[in-house]
C-alpha cells in the first residue's frame, strides 16, 4: 500500500480492527456466560394461596345478597346479578321461555324504549346483557365508575320493570326461531340434544329449545315467568371495581327498592335420570354425510363433589386441549380429526362428562373404538409422572388469568357462592390442585369416566356406519327428526320392473 493511499485506507482498517475486536470480546463474553449459566432451570418457588381482595358481604332489606370486591386501581365497575331462574324452570313444552325473557330484559324497561335503553347504557362507556344457563338467569355488565349510579338504575329497571313489549317479543321470538332452524339441522346440535335426552331422560336438564317449543311460547308465558321467578330472595349481586360499600348499598338499594318477593318453592323433586348398565350407541342418520360427529358421555359429578378437583385434572390429561391424549392420538397420530376433547359440565345438580370428535365416515368405527380405549385407560392406569405434572403446571399457571380481571373474578365469586363449593375455593385452588395425588386422579377418573356404561352418540351416514358400529355396542337408529328407524329402512328401495316393451322376435 503506497503512502498516498494509506490515509484513505486508515478508516477502513480501523473499522475492521474494531469489528474484529468486538467480535473477540463478544465471543469471550459468550464463552464466559455459557460457563456461568446453569445447566438446569431453577426450582419453582413454593406455591402460595391466591391473594384476592377481601370480599365484603351485605344484604338488602328485600333479601338480595350482595358481595363487593373493592378495587380502585381502575375507574370501572363490573356487576353480575344472578337469580335462580334458569332454563330448568321452563314450563313443559315451552323450552326457551327463560332465554326469551333474558333477551327482552334489555329491550325496553321502565319508561325507556328499547332504543332509549340501549343508548343509555352505551353512553356510560359500558354494556349490559342477560343470559341463561340450566339453573340461573345472569344479568351482567360493566361501566366507567363515574357512570355507576346510572348503571345500577338501568340494572334495576331491566330486572324489576322490563317492558316486554309485544313488538319486541315478536322480534325476539322470530330471531330465536331463525337461529334454531339453522342449528337444529347441524350434526353438533343433533348430537348434543340426543346425548342430553339419553342421559337425563325426563329431567329438566334434558330439555332444550326447539322450533316447536319456541313457537308455543306466548308473551303471557314470558310475563308470568318473570313474575314468578325473577325475585330478590335467592338473588346474588356480585360487584367488583371502583366502588365503596356505602355507594353500593345506596345505589343498589335505590335500584331495587320496589323489588319484593321470593321465587316459587321447588316443589316435587326432579325426575331421576335413567340408570345405565352397559354402553349403547344411538346412531342418528344423516344420509350422504361425509363425516360423523361423535359424543361419548355419562352422568358425572356435581360442582361441590370432593373429587371434583382430581376429576378436572384427569379430564385435562384426557382431552383438555392440544396436549390432551384424545387430541394427540386422534389428530396427531391417526390424522382422523381436526380436534378431540373431553369436558365435564357443572350444573347445580348432576353434571355430565363428554368426549367429542368429528371424523371422516370411513374411520368412524375406528375413532369410537380408540376413544373408548383412551377413556378406559384413564381409570385403569396411573398417569405417568411427567404427564401429570406438566398438566398440573398448566392448570396452576393459567388460574391467575381467570381472576385477573374484575369480570372474571366476579363470575368465579358468583360460582363459589351459588354452587355450594368450599368458601376458600379461589384462594386455595392452586394449593389443593398441587396436592392431588396420582392415585386420587385415577380414582376420580373411574368415578367420572365410565366407558362400560356410556352413551355413544354418532351423527352420520347410517348406511355406511350401522354394521361397523353394531360390532362395538348395541345400536339404536334414529332419523334426524328423532323418529325411530329400523335397519331394514336403510336398504335402498328397489323399483319393481315394469312390463317388458321388447317385441318377441
Amino acid at each position: 500500500m503506497s503512502p498516498r493511499t494509506l490515509p484513505r485506507a486508515l478508516p477502513h482498517l480501523f473499522s475492521l480492527r474494531t469489528v474484529a475486536g468486538a467480535a473477540l470480546l463478544l465471543a469471550a463474553g459468550s464463552s464466559l456466560l455459557m460457563a456461568q449459566a446453569p445447566s438446569t432451570p431453577p426450582a419453582p418457588l413454593p406455591l402460595r394461596s391466591a391473594s384476592l381482595p377481601p370480599f365484603q358481604e351485605m344484604t338488602l332489606r328485600n333479601g338480595v345478597r350482595m358481595l363487593l370486591v373493592e378495587n380502585h386501581r381502575q375507574p370501572s365497575v363490573v356487576f353480575r346479578l344472578v337469580m335462580p331462574a334458569g332454563a330448568r324452570y321452563d314450563a313443559a313444552g315451552k323450552s326457551g321461555t327463560a332465554a326469551l325473557l333474558a333477551t327482552l330484559l334489555t329491550k325496553g324497561a321502565g319508561s325507556r324504549t328499547a332504543e332509549q335503553f340501549t343508548a343509555a347504557i352505551e353512553n356510560t362507556g359500558g354494556g349490559l346483557q342477560a343470559v341463561v344457563d340450566s339453573d340461573f338467569l345472569n344479568v351482567f355488565g360493566s361501566v366507567l365508575s363515574d357512570a355507576a349510579p346510572l348503571a345500577f338504575t338501568l340494572l334495576g329497571e331491566a330486572v324489576t320493570r322490563p317492558t316486554l313489549a309485544p313488538a319486541e317479543f315478536a322480534l325476539a321470538q322470530a330471531q330465536s326461531l331463525s337461529g334454531l332452524q339453522m342449528s337444529s339441522a347441524s350434526p353438533a346440535f343433533l348430537a348434543t340434544t340426543t346425548l342430553l335426552a339419553g342421559l337425563y331422560g325426563t329431567h329438566p336438564y334434558a330439555a332444550v329449545p326447539t322450533p316447536a317449543t319456541v313457537r308455543a311460547i306466548t308473551p303471557d308465558d314470558v310475563r308470568q315467568f318473570h313474575t314468578s321467578h325473577v325475585r330478590p330472595r335467592g338473588a346474588l349481586l356480585v360487584v367488583a371495581g371502583d366502588i365503596t360499600p356505602a355507594q353500593l348499598r345506596a345505589w343498589a338499594g335505590a335500584a331495587f327498592a320496589s323489588w319484593t318477593g321470593a321465587p316459587p318453592a321447588s316443589g316435587a323433586a326432579a325426575p331421576a335420570p335413567p340408570s345405565r348398565r352397559r354402553a349403547e350407541i344411538v346412531l342418528v342418520h344423516r344420509p350422504g354425510s361425509v363425516q360423523s360427529n361423535i359424543l361419548i358421555g355419562n352422568l358425572a359429578l356435581g360442582p361441590a363433589d370432593s373429587s371434583r378437583l382430581a376429576a378436572e385434572l384427569a379430564l385435562q390429561v384426557l382431552g383438555g386441549g392440544s396436549d390432551g391424549r384424545l387430541f394427540k392420538v386422534l389428530r396427531e397420530q391417526k390424522s382422523w380429526t381436526y380436534g378431540a376433547y373431553a369436558s365435564m359440565s357443572r350444573p347445580l345438580g348432576l353434571g355430565l362428562f363428554q368426549a367429542s370428535a368429528e371424523v371422516r365416515t370411513a374411520v368412524t368405527d375406528s375413532a369410537v373404538t380408540e376413544m373408548l380405549a383412551q377413556l378406559a385407560r384413564l381409570g385403569r392406569e396411573p398417569i405417568p409422572t411427567k404427564e401429570l405434572e406438566d398438566t398440573r403446571s398448566g392448570m396452576v399457571g393459567s388460574f391467575p388469568l381467570a381472576i385477573e380481571t374484575p369480570g372474571g373474578l366476579a363470575a368465579l365469586v358468583a360460582f363459589v357462592k351459588l354452587y355450594g363449593v368450599p368458601a376458600d375455593y379461589l384462594q386455595s385452588y392452586r394449593l389443593k390442585l398441587s396436592r392431588v395425588t396420582s392415585a386420587q386422579v385415577t380414582a376420580a377418573a373411574r368415578r367420572v369416566v365410565r366407558p362400560d356404561e356410556a352413551l355413544i352418540v354418532v351423527v352420520g351416514d347410517a348406511v355406511a356406519l350401522y354394521d361397523k358400529l353394531a360390532a362395538i355396542a348395541p345400536v339404536t337408529l334414529r332419523s334426524a327428526d328423532g323418529r325411530a328407524l329400523q335397519p331394514a329402512e336403510l336398504m335402498p328401495k328397489r323399483t319393481p320392473p315394469g312390463p317388458s316393451t321388447r317385441e318377441d322376435s
